[in-house]
């Protein structure tokens, strides 16, 4: 009986260590700005940042509005300072409603992945 417990437990601890560095060994979204569901005012930029630096020009960044149109913006950069963070500035100020961010992105491994999130701009009254 004890055996099979430490079994279990062990086994349990392995696959929750691996899963843990499953997650940070492979390229993904860690955060962002405007955090995914949130409500904000028109961003000035869009800022993305990877659990890992994705490869140059590999990234691209697309803000999509509610009627599936595409939104002109900038072109990602890297930030200066920060190589997991991308940054696009988006030009003009947005109408209020929800919009998408959709990205694609290669990381070390050379997968391409990609996602998207939604958004909401509210006028502040």
């Amino acid at each position: 009986m004890k055996l099979t417990i430490r079994i279990s437990f062990l086994t349990m601890l392995t696959v929750s260590l691996v899963g843990a560095s499953w997650s940070v060994r492979h390229f993904g979204l860690a955060k962002s700005i405007p955090d995914a569901g949130s409500s904000v005012q028109s961003p000035e930029q869009l800022q993305l940042w990877f659990t890992q630096a994705p490869q140059d020009g590999s990234v691209t960044i697309r803000l999509i509005d509610a009627a599936g149109d595409l939104v002109q913006t900038g072109e990602p950069v890297r930030h200066a300072d920060d190589a997991k963070l991308m940054e696009v500035e988006v030009g003009r100020v947005l109408d209020e409603g929800t919009y998408t961010v959709a990205w694609r992105g290669i990381g070390d491994d050379g997968h391409v992945v990609r996602n998207d999130f939604d958004f909401r701009v509210a006028v502040r009254r």
